[in-house]
């Protein structure tokens, strides 16, 4: 069998929750017996290009972040290439490049979706204080809205990556069509580490230079931090992703209790030797895979609700889970005083991520589509 799998980037190596997604999708369609060819689609503009098309794009019904990742020459090629080398499965990786798509083509069109873009834009124009930026994202939302309710009808399966998730596209497609496919975690290189942990250690992982990444961080040391310090003087973050921006590479600057590494070879390393993992996400959709990493390696997490939305994690129980600024700063506290609760919270939250989160199960779901 043959299949073409649409992508932003390569997913090799997997480096971050989006490229690990995709590579662990690439190794099940392996397993399945699949011959895949990857279209990496690089279709992002120049600068000018992008300003023209955010000018432009005011009147456009398309989000912005859609049409700059859409190429009519990278369609028609498609449409070509298929016509000439018939597949069984054409894979798109999310709606921002959904419009790249030969829906003309024989085979089975599949959306592969890492989250709900519309909810992403809805929630960064709530939060968002410069006017321009939240008619923007207003924007943004309600043509994503449109957009979704217009592609995701054109594939014969649409995957979430979580019930959540699939709860929202069964309001626009019927449920038969859409596939769970949660996030996972490499059990193996994921497990807890007998490095000794740097005590009032604090440690938050991504891709930091990711909007809703860099607005966590911005929020967490504006409004979060100042009331740990105050209790816990010695306190350090560690910021550990690439492509942090200048605003991150600031608090550095600012306080040398805070460490910003960039890119690192192995996040483990920071994971392990900390004491709480923060996750005080306000914008983002899907699951975040940097809690299964944390929990596979059995550390103590706290998370805002939408950090951990889509997991099937309970409050104190798995993780903290705390939303109000004050509250979050109570349990970070609370976390780096009581080691009782850390074990307690880190060993129920391995017992979770290996009877439900390994690589190796979350593929069951596309059994139907991929025999």
């Amino acid at each position: 069998m043959k299949a073409i799998f649409l992508v932003r980037d390569n997913p090799y190596p997997p480096v971050n929750g989006y490229k690990k997604r995709n590579y662990y999708l690439l190794e099940e369609l392996k397993q399945k017996g699949f011959e895949t060819e990857l279209f990496i689609a690089k279709t992002e503009k120049a600068l000018w290009q992008k300003i023209l098309l955010l000018i432009l794009g005011i009147f456009s019904p398309i989000p912005f972040s859609a049409q700059i990742r859409t190429n009519k020459d990278l369609k028609d090629y498609l449409e070509k290439h298929l016509k000439e080398n018939p597949v069984d499965l054409i894979i798109c990786d999310g709606i921002h490049k959904s419009l790249n798509m030969p829906f003309n083509a024989g085979g089975k069109k599949i959306l592969y979706e890492h989250n709900i873009e519309s909810e992403i834009a809805k929630r960064y124009a709530r939060i968002e204080r410069n006017i321009f930026k939240k008619i923007f994202a207003c924007m943004e939302y309600l043509k994503f809205k449109n957009l979704q309710k217009k592609l995701w009808p054109k594939f014969d399966y649409c995957v979430a990556c979580s019930e959540l998730d699939k709860e929202f596209m069964s309001k626009i497609i019927n449920e038969d069509k859409v596939i769970i496919v949660d996030n996972g975690v490499d059990l193996e290189s994921f497990a807890p580490w007998s490095s000794q942990i740097e005590p009032n250690t604090i440690v938050y992982t991504g891709q930091i230079g990711w909007h809703p990444n860099e607005d966590a961080l911005i929020y967490f040391t504006k409004k979060i931090m100042p009331a740990i310090k105050k209790a816990i003087p010695g306190l350090k973050l560690w910021i550990v992703g690439a492509n942090p921006s200048p605003k991150i590479k600031s608090l550095a600057g600012k306080n040398p209790n805070i460490i910003v590494t960039g890119f690192v070879n192995d996040v483990r390393e920071y994971i392990a030797k900390a004491t709480v993992f923060i996750v005080p996400l306000r914008i983002g959709s899907g699951t975040r895979i940097k809690i299964l990493e944390a929990l596979g390696m059995q550390k103590a997490v706290i998370s805002t609700s939408i950090g951990c939305e889509g997991l099937e994690v309970r409050d104190n129980e798995h993780l903290l889970i705390r939303d109000n600024p004050e509250e979050f700063a109570q349990g970070v506290i609370e976390l780096l005083d009581n080691e009782g609760l850390r074990i307690r919270l880190g060993e129920n939250g391995r017992r979770l991520v290996e009877e439900k989160y390994g690589w190796k199960n979350v593929f069951k779901g596309l059994d139907k589509i991929l025999t």
